[in-house]
């Protein structure tokens, strides 16, 4: 139950993170919103705790939610400005990454409180760190097509859902396998995937309120609501 509720906060506060940063900062809080969830996500990977008897890191609420953001700027921008999201993204990932390992590489002093902390938070073997990399774009990609490839033909949450699991199966599918086969058997294989995906899909079904409240908090500001690859189709 402890873990329950510590992960309804987690869902809670990222849900609020999105909405006040698109209600206040319109289309650039929705870049903010993105890069503050990326960064704690990576941050998150390296604490598991259990739920249901399944080994969980906390990661995957705040990772999730990321997702939405792409469903968002895709139904209102279009599919170029959803790309440029996934490739904001990828830049604080790896912006981030980059000056921790940094920091780790620093001689601390006597006094020095911080560097047990550090070398444990930033501790990625390259295989772990190419395959969140990797994955990260691939994923954020084909959520960003998929939602497109929808967008016209399906309602809001029907195109939201199928871009978010499909890239979130295929985030794991990618990281998994780089990050892990061959160093553990098939079986633990499988068992790392699974249970993540289907983590992440339980959790999908609960976000699908904040595409539409953000969706429409940067519809009703005029100067930004505009997907122009719809003018310009109409226009052909």
């Amino acid at each position: 139950m402890h873990n329950l509720l510590f992960l309804l906060l987690e869902y809670l506060v990222s849900a609020l993170i999105i909405l006040l940063a698109l209600r206040f900062m319109k289309k650039e809080g929705a870049y903010v919103a993105l890069t503050t969830l990326i960064i704690a996500s990576n941050l998150g990977v390296a604490k598991l705790f259990n739920l249901f008897g399944m080994e969980v890191t906390a990661a995957n609420m705040s990772m999730g939610m990321a997702f939405v953001i792409y469903s968002i700027i895709t139904e209102v921008y279009g599919q170029s400005e959803g790309r440029k999201a996934v490739w904001i993204g990828f830049f604080a990932q790896f912006a981030f990454l980059s000056l921790g390992l940094i920091y780790t590489g620093y001689m601390p002093s006597q006094n020095d409180l911080a560097q047990n902390y550090l070398s444990q938070a930033f501790s990625l073997t390259p295989r772990i760190a190419l395959g969140s990399w990797i994955a990260f774009l691939v994923s954020g990609y084909v959520a960003v097509w998929v939602y497109s490839m929808l967008k016209g033909k399906t309602k809001i949450w029907m195109r939201n859902n199928a871009s978010t699991k499909i890239g979130q199966i295929v985030d794991n599918m990618i990281f998994v396998t780089i990050a892990f086969a061959g160093l553990v058997d098939w079986t633990t294989y499988f068992q790392i995937f699974l249970t993540t995906t289907l983590m992440e899909i339980a959790l999908d079904y609960v976000d699908t309120w904040v595409v539409y409240v953000g969706i429409k908090f940067l519809k009703n500001d005029g100067s930004n609501g505009v997907d122009s690859e719809s003018i310009n189709s109409q226009k052909a």
